[in-house]
């Protein structure tokens, strides 16, 4: 498993709840950094970013 595996299964697990109106990687986001992450949007305009980051393999 990596990262962007992470990232696939929370993204998945993310937009079946009815809180969250968008899940976006960082690089669809426009996110500028070479790291890997999730953008989250909710319904209320609350914003969250989730940095995933492999310490160990």
């Amino acid at each position: 498993m990596n990262e962007k595996d992470v990232e696939e299964i929370i993204t998945e697990l993310m937009a079946d709840h009815d809180q969250i109106l968008r899940v976006q990687t960082f690089e669809a986001a426009g996110v500028l950094t070479t790291n890997n992450g999730l953008v989250i949007r909710t319904e209320d305009g609350s914003e969250f970013q989730i940095t995933i980051i492999q310490s160990r393999t």
